[in-house]
């Protein structure tokens, strides 16, 4: 039997999940998210991403939980992942993160019109007993439309993506901001690149996902 962790407080994350018939517990894995010195998006989704999945790993393992064990020194497996929002202008780059307000929000918003949004989704499949960490990243670009402030902010005001790297839900309304959107699996802009984790599944663990989603 496998037994998989999310390691996270995404309710997106686990519903991603849950759409493809694949229903985890969700640990929240409460870590500090801020960048480090000169740490560009990429490395910072790929780090928290990793830090996510050892540290409820090690959650687990510090409460000595028998809840999650699969059997005899068999360690669940733990999936983190993290999405790091990046805009490059002519005059600046900067990292888009959660708004938390609507002002924020529209602020971010704003400044992509007309500009190109880079959204790297990195995933970390962590199992302690095996001593196996293997963490990829899916790039999703998304071109923004112009819109007037006053629509941005009547879009916020409907649709409250306040919780949302980008100040958007791409499986809502928020589409409608976009010209187009470049990636292999539109699931990784919501949160979780699905055809990604279920390669590493397959490849390192011998997890098959769409096994599981049809037992």
């Amino acid at each position: 039997m496998t037994t998989l962790i999310l390691a996270s407080s995404s309710q997106y994350r686990k519903k991603l999940l849950a759409d493809i018939g694949i229903k985890v517990d969700a640990v929240s894995p409460d870590i500090d998210e801020t960048p480090m010195p000169s740490e560009s998006a990429l490395e910072l989704s790929k780090r928290l991403a990793e830090e996510k999945a050892r540290a409820v790993s090690a959650q687990l393992n510090a409460n000595n939980s028998n809840t999650y064990t699969v059997g005899k020194n068999q360690s669940p497996i733990i999936i983190g992942s993290d999405q790091v929002a990046y805009l490059e202008t002519d005059a600046t780059s900067l990292l888009l993160g959660k708004p938390l307000d609507a002002d924020t929000a529209v602020e971010q918003l704003s400044r992509c019109q007309g500009k190109v949004v880079s959204f790297f989704t990195s995933v970390c499949v962590h199992q302690a007993s095996r001593n196996t960490t293997v963490v990829e990243v899916e790039e999703t670009r998304v071109y923004f439309r112009h819109n007037p402030v006053s629509l941005l902010k009547s879009y916020v005001e409907k649709e409250r993506p306040l919780d949302c790297a980008g100040s958007f839900k791409s499986e809502g309304m928020g589409v409608l901001l976009f010209e187009r959107i470049e990636c292999r699996d539109a699931n990784s802009l919501i949160g979780l690149p699905i055809m990604l984790l279920n390669d590493i599944l397959s490849n390192h663990f011998n997890v098959n996902l769409l096994e599981l989603a049809t037992a």
